[in-house]
């Protein structure tokens, strides 16, 4: 499947999940609806981070192998990233042409909302893998794009 194939099929899942979210957001209001959000991807972060744990094994993987892990992580659902920045603690992506951002509005989302469903989903997804991988691991959305051509900024750290 083609980059661009990949990104308009994730960005149609993702307007389905933003309609469904609005629906589920409206009968048991938006509070309970991004706490139930968060708890999925708390579920789906144990997961990926046992997955990668079996697969690494015991050693804890440096920011560097984080990176690359994360990098081809994004680039399969059709976020173009780049790694921002590396230092010995700190790793930080620029996303651009994210399927989540265009999905969740063809989802009749807000961007308000849209911007909660990431803080509170990618947090809780990757801060859980992440910890599980190394307790002093620590994820941040630093930055949420304020027009589509803008990139959102994540930061994984060494606390």
């Amino acid at each position: 499947m083609a980059k661009e194939e990949i990104f308009e099929a994730t960005k149609k899942v993702y307007g389905l999940y933003g309609a469904f979210f609005k629906v589920v957001a409206d009968e048991l209001g938006t509070k309970k609806a991004l706490a139930l959000h968060a708890k999925a991807h708390e579920e789906q972060g144990m997961a990926a981070g046992k997955f990668l744990k079996e697969n690494l094994g015991d050693e804890s993987p440096d920011l560097q192998k984080l990176g690359s892990i994360l990098k081809d992580s994004n680039l399969s659902i059709g976020i173009d990233c780049n790694l921002h920045q590396t230092t010995e603690s700190l790793l930080s992506f620029e996303n651009f042409h994210c399927p989540m951002y265009d999905g969740y509005r063809a989802g009749g989302l807000d961007d308000d909302t849209a911007e909660a469903l990431c803080q509170k989903g990618a947090t809780a997804k990757l801060g859980t893998m992440l910890r599980l991988l190394n307790p002093k691991l620590e994820y941040n959305l630093t930055r949420y794009r304020s027009e589509s051509d803008e990139p959102c900024v994540e930061d994984i750290s060494i606390k």
